[in-house]
């Protein structure tokens, strides 16, 4: 791969894919929403390319690029990712059609392949929605967006003649994401001194680094095999309550937890669920950041941030 377009670039994994394709040599145009956006932390990488794109204008992006030789479209692009915006599907909706526009775009520019991120909210669709009886949650228009945007878009791929790979990315965690993740909530909960209360966590779970993350994106876009889908994970999948003792030794070993004082309404995915053998096997993906180091970086992190804040408001 010798030059690549990343939509959501400034986004937290975005970023980091950024740095990691810049480290590797690859030039990238990095596409984010507008001149207001904040681009304090891709504009200064060697061999990026700064394109000013609303998604509702991607297919209009040739206008703006004059080399039309991309090796690889990532797109990672998604409004309402998080929060109550994962409940509005008329939001939800457009994300699927601005994903097959960037198909298109990527169609114009010449590109080979278009790497797509998608979530575990979509496996908890395919776990849940599909039973008889199911009652799901309207945040569930979220997952089901990413499926019909995983599905179009591979069909797409396929009458446009470019090679179609989906990332299943799992519950990223690090630098630089100010989201309300678990790792940022049990993290700022305990750091807080709330009382540290949660479910009993025996349900499955997998955090990865989002490092390991950009990592994975990278070697997705050199030696992933056209029209699959691969979860990336740490390859370390444990019961919840074992990442919240991490959490909590990273902070203070003294700080009581209280698991079993939320009920659990979720789904719990068998362990087969976070099996990265496949991503490994095609691209030779090793994570290098283990909880208990990605962690330490994480809270460091959030102090320093709560630091920031707290001096705001002096």
């Amino acid at each position: 791969m010798k030059k690549a377009l990343v939509t959501g670039a400034n986004g937290f994994i975005g970023s980091w894919l950024l740095k990691e394709l810049s480290n590797k040599g690859v030039s990238v145009l990095a596409v984010v929403r507008n001149e207001k956006s904040d681009i304090s932390s891709i504009q200064n990488l060697p061999n990026v390319q700064v394109v000013f794109s609303d998604m509702s204008e991607i297919k209009q992006i040739t206008q703006q690029i004059s080399d039309k030789d991309i090796d690889v479209f990532y797109h990672l692009a998604w409004a309402g990712s998080t929060g109550q915006d994962r409940s509005d599907y008329e939001l939800q909706l457009l994300n699927a059609k601005y994903t097959l526009d960037a198909v298109n775009a990527a169609a114009s520019l010449g590109c080979k392949r278009f790497v797509g991120a998608g979530t575990l909210a979509e496996l908890d669709c395919y776990a849940y929605i599909m039973k008889e009886g199911s009652t799901p949650l309207p945040v569930s228009f979220y997952g089901s967006a990413k499926i019909t945007s995983h599905f179009m878009s591979k069909a797409e791929c396929n009458r446009l003649g470019i090679d179609h790979v989906w990332g299943y990315f799992s519950n990223t965690y690090g630098e630089g994401n100010r989201t309300q993740n678990f790792v940022n909530f049990a993290s700022n909960l305990m750091l807080s001194g709330k009382r540290a209360a949660f479910t009993t966590g025996e349900q499955n779970y997998d955090f990865v680094h989002v490092s390991d993350n950009a990592n994975a994106l990278y070697l997705l876009g050199e030696k992933g095999k056209a029209f699959c889908s691969y979860y990336i994970g740490s390859t370390k999948p444990m019961e919840l309550r074992n990442f919240i003792y991490k959490i909590r030794d990273a902070i203070d070993p003294s700080i009581p937890l209280y698991l079993g004082e939320i009920s659990f309404h979720g789904i719990n995915h068998a362990p087969t669920v976070f099996d990265c053998s496949q991503l490994v096997k095609d691209t030779g993906y090793q994570p290098q950041v283990n909880f208990e180091e990605g962690i330490k970086r994480t809270i460091a992190w959030l102090r320093e941030e709560r630091g920031k804040e707290n001096d705001s408001e002096i």
